[in-house]
């Protein structure tokens, strides 16, 4: 299932304060979490279009942390999902999101599907804000972090956070994929830029680089992404039939007043391969309510297209987060 930046980090603060303890010592903790999130949505992808539709999807999160010493903590995580949403179903359950690694308060090192702690494309992605709309600010991010073949260090110096990670592939003519990033925060305005390099599975040259910047004030928050891409072939409802190089575009606004959110995002993707070249934009406008701390209500419109495709794509969703 699609979540964003911003949909993972409320779900995580909201899920911390309702966490089950199931066993607790003075050096080992071992904690279980979830979350509900039921859509109703009407679709019309590339002129295939759906009626309105109710789907539900689901995960249980399992979290474990021991003491090693005064400042070191040994960790490990998985989560177990199943379920459906808007564009696809899958009712059986799978493991997802499992890693272990290390942390004190300044650093952590984490090997598995390791975006929980940190991946080297999270500082250009500032502008990923929506709760179920596709992201293109940075052509996606990387493309081999859900894999789960990752190691990842990270490390905060002041108002900076340095990523490195790695995602290895067990082919013999394939690279893996490397990446690096440094991330400034300070007070309402935050930076960070990216360079991820490697190789696709089609032994293809794979670059992901770029910017991003966010700014906060009395409510509003704004950012923009910019990022050069090689080896890329998926721009949210739009695929290439080959590996494409290009460059993206991302834009973010929100304004925040109490428990209401509102936002919208606007990207372009200028691409070329082989076989297509042109555009492709993606519009996303959209408002949520914090029912609770736990309950996040809202709704979604969405409209891409494709100088190289026939149709254009639109979507309406509404729903519900419920995390436990």
């Amino acid at each position: 299932m699609k979540k964003t930046i911003l949909a993972l980090l409320v779900a995580s603060a909201a899920t911390s304060a309702f966490a089950g303890e199931i066993y607790s010592t003075d050096t080992t903790n071992v904690s279980m979490k979830g979350e509900v999130d039921a859509y109703l949505a009407t679709t019309d992808i590339q002129g295939v279009s759906t009626d309105a539709d109710v789907n539900v999807w689901a995960k249980v999160q399992m979290d474990a942390e021991q003491k090693l010493s005064e400042q070191l903590t040994g960790f490990a995580s998985f989560e177990i999902e199943a379920g459906s949403n808007y564009r696809n179903t899958d009712t059986a359950a799978n493991f997802d999101d499992i890693h272990i690694g290390i942390k004190t308060d300044t650093w952590g090192l984490a090997v598995g599907e390791v975006g929980d702690l940190a991946e080297s494309a999270d500082a250009i992605q500032k502008d990923d804000i929506t709760n179920e709309g596709n992201y293109m600010g940075s052509a996606g991010g990387n493309h081999r972090e859900s894999k789960g073949n990752g190691i990842v260090a990270k490390t905060i110096v002041g108002p900076m956070t340095f990523v490195a990670d790695i995602n290895t592939t067990n082919e013999k003519n394939l690279d893996s994929t490397y990446g690096v990033s440094a991330d400034y925060a300070h007070d309402v305005f935050s930076i960070g830029a990216s360079f991820i390099q490697g190789e696709t599975d089609s032994d293809e040259d794979y670059e992901l680089y770029g910017v991003s910047a966010s700014a906060e004030f009395k409510g509003v928050y704004l950012a923009a992404t910019y990022a050069e891409f090689k080896g890329a072939d998926s721009f949210g409802f739009y695929n290439t039939s080959s590996l494409a190089d290009g460059e993206t575009l991302g834009l973010a606004a929100s304004y925040s007043l109490n428990n209401i959110r509102v936002y919208s995002t606007y990207a372009i993707a200028d691409i070329e391969s082989a076989t297509e070249s042109g555009d492709t934009t993606n519009w996303v406008i959209g408002a949520d309510y914090a029912v609770a701390s736990n309950i996040t209500a809202f709704a979604e419109y969405q409209q891409a297209d494709a100088d190289w495709a026939s149709e254009d794509s639109m979507t309406v969703v509404t729903g519900v987060y419920y995390s436990f």
